[in-house]
């Protein structure tokens, strides 16, 4: 059995798109007998801290981290460009590194306006991880298409995220209180999220009679959510949800949405994808790489151009109508998970990974 040091510089948040995406990797990793241990920085709950007290706890992880860090068979990154410092040190100590890519250097500029006075400092940092890990897996096929030309390396595992099929499924028991009818959004509320471009939908003639928006997260746009349904008795913010309950939400949804969009990403794979999927109902996805051709592939929803309010209005108004073409939509959906997109099988394709880039650097 391995032992394993997995490491985030983000903060692992129920509620949150990191939390599933790290927990659901790790747990079937564990019960192959494998050790993983955790290494993140931690907040006090509904706390935004600003840019020098994120560094500071991940400089303070890392530092836990580096001073064990030969005790691991390896060490998984969530690429993060702070976190050069543990990488390169566990280089030093032959120690091999797994780097996990959600997304370019582009992402921690668009969260993190003021950064980009160091973008040189910042892209050197990042690149220089990628050229030197032992491993890279990347969670979009276009994102691995970026690394390439960035890096120079032909190497790069495609690994998307997936879901929980045995919690995300049809027929969740409906949560109390939310209304008869409507459309869900779950995770995380950061720009690229285009809650924005969703809340406007919601408010104009095409989104269908008797269809309420529910949200359910947290982030940074979470005072928009709360302005809207303060004076909109359609729009409703649950807060967040455990993510046992998300569900409960999702499963009893005319539809899912899933709207990520930023031009400057390099990839997506959202986990709020395949949740929604995997909870039977249909998904109204923008055309964005990473998502749209899962959506399309199975059939699986409705796609419509990024940033279109009055297209996303449309799609909820025809789902609404279609009962039997939704619910069918919804049906091929769940089918592609349990088939092809369930943590199950991600973790073992990064488990794979792993134990291949022990094997290289131990011979």
């Amino acid at each position: 059995p391995r032992r394993i040091a997995y490491v985030s510089a983000q903060a692992i948040v129920q509620g949150q798109d990191t939390w599933a995406a790290v927990l659901e990797i790790t747990g079937p990793i564990e019960r192959t007998g494998w050790r993983v241990d955790l290494f993140y920085p931690e907040y006090p709950p509904g706390a935004f801290p600003g840019i020098l007290e994120r560094v500071r706890r991940i400089l303070a992880v890392q530092w836990r981290l580096a001073r064990q860090v030969r005790a691991y068979d390896a060490l998984y990154v969530r690429v993060h460009p702070l976190l050069w410092p543990v990488a390169a040190y566990a280089r030093r100590r032959s120690v091999p590194v797994v780097q996990e890519s959600n997304g370019s250097w582009e992402d921690a500029f668009a969260a993190w306006p003021g950064m980009r006075r160091l973008r040189g400092l910042i892209v050197w940092m990042q690149r220089t991880q990628y050229r030197h890990a032992d491993a890279i897996v990347a969670v979009s096929e276009t994102l691995a298409a970026w690394l390439r030309a960035e890096t120079g390396r032909d190497d790069i595992v495609v690994s998307p995220n997936g879901a929980n099929d045995e919690l995300f499924h049809p027929g969740a028991p409906r949560l109390p209180g939310v209304p008869a009818r409507y459309v869900a959004f779950f995770g995380q509320f950061a720009p690229w999220q285009r809650i924005e471009t969703l809340l406007s939908a919601a408010e104009l003639p095409e989104w269908p009679q008797g269809v309420d928006l529910v949200l359910a997260g947290d982030g940074v746009l979470r005072p928009i959510v709360e302005e809207v349904a303060a004076r909109n008795p359609h729009v409703h913010y649950l807060g967040v949800l455990p993510y046992e309950e998300v569900p409960r939400l999702v499963a009893n949804a005319l539809a899912a949405t899933v709207l990520t969009y930023a031009p400057d990403r390099a990839g997506y794979s959202p986990l709020k994808l395949y949740e929604s999927m995997s909870c039977g109902v249909p998904v109204i996805c923008s055309d964005t790489p990473g998502q749209a051709e899962y959506v399309r592939a199975e059939g699986a929803g409705i796609v419509v151009p990024p940033e279109d309010p009055r297209a996303v209005a449309l799609a909820a108004a025809q789902l609404a109508e279609e009962p039997e073409v939704a619910a069918a939509m919804g049906a091929r959906g769940r089918t592609a998970v349990e088939e092809r997109y369930s943590w199950r099988a991600r973790a073992r394709q990064r488990q794979e990974v792993i134990e291949r880039a022990v094997r290289e650097r131990t011979r």
